[in-house]
């Protein structure tokens, strides 16, 4: 019976080990990732604190709870999502490369723009042959676009203002043109973020609204976002509630709303809620963390 019983343990041990293997190689590909993200099981790594460990869990937890454990749900900020935890749990670098390339696959452009909002999130050193080339034409290709983008044929495809579309094409524009060189010429891209923010308010004041989605379409939805996220901490503030209400409304996604919050417990506080500052940055509490989300309404 003891015999017996140690062959099933054996065989139960084999099995599990093999279901991981499995597991890891579906990580690693990804064409494959959505579904077995489902069934990804974390391992604290050396090197990862408790505190560390337990933030990179809630991400993929908060990811699943999101997409309701359905893969069609799963778009490119879930993507980003999952590679920030990858990086965090110090997961292999096939790993973070599979996550990352599925999220510019899905929306290259909005990856773009968190990129320049976080920086590199040491995605240059981890998978330098996949962040490196998608990195560098991100400025080109908003250069690019912009100069043959035709803002009256956008509007008209997508029944939108083309006096509109043309405004935020160029704040758009404007709010990448020095930010996604180094260094940073910050003498010819301050003037530029000053004029972006006066142009925001004057959109605002004549629309009483997140300029997203349903007035600007999918291209520019995260535009007014982006200003504001560069503005000093008053601006920040003041637009809040009104990126609160755009994510409510669909106008905008998540993950912009928990950068815009991180950014001013930062610069509030010394901390952040959602860890998109960077880890040199304290994080809260979970109990602060809980406030928060239930205070704004996130997943």
């Amino acid at each position: 019976m003891k015999k017996s019983f140690a062959c099933f343990c054996v065989l139960l041990l084999a099995t599990v080990k093999c279901f991981s293997q499995n597991n890891t190689d579906q990580l690693a590909s990804e064409q494959t990732i959505g579904n077995a993200i489902f069934l990804f099981a974390p391992v604290q790594r050396e090197g990862v604190t408790e505190q560390r460990f337990h933030y990179a869990q809630q991400i993929l937890n908060d990811t699943k709870s999101a997409s309701k454990n359905n893969v069609q749900n799963l778009n490119a900020a879930d993507y980003w999502n999952i590679t920030t935890a990858f990086v965090i749990l110090k997961e292999p670098k096939s790993h973070i490369k599979a996550a990352f390339d599925k999220a510019i696959h899905l929306d290259g452009a909005t990856i773009c723009s968190y990129i320049k909002v976080m920086g590199t999130s040491s995605l240059d050193k981890l998978i330098p042959e996949s962040f490196l080339p998608f990195y560098s034409n991100c400025a080109q290709s908003s250069t690019a676009e912009n100069s043959k983008f035709n803002a009256t044929e956008y509007a008209e495809n997508n029944k939108l203002n083309p006096d509109l579309v043309s405004t935020i094409s160029m704040i758009q524009l404007h709010d990448s043109k020095f930010r996604m060189t180094q260094p940073v010429d910050w003498s010819e891209q301050k003037p530029l973020d000053e004029r972006n923010q006066q142009l925001i308010d004057s959109l605002f004041n004549v629309y009483q609204t997140y300029v997203g989605r349903q007035l600007v379409g999918k291209q520019f939805e995260s535009t007014m976002w982006l200003v504001v996220q560069h503005a000093p901490l008053e601006m920040m503030e003041k637009y809040l509630p009104v990126i609160v209400a755009a994510v409510n409304q669909r106008q905008l996604d998540e993950v912009p709303l928990k950068m815009l919050i991180d950014r001013i417990y930062w610069l509030k506080y010394n901390y952040q809620i959602f860890g998109s500052q960077g880890s040199q940055i304290k994080e809260a509490d979970d109990k602060t963390r809980d406030e928060i989300i239930k205070r704004y309404n996130l997943n």
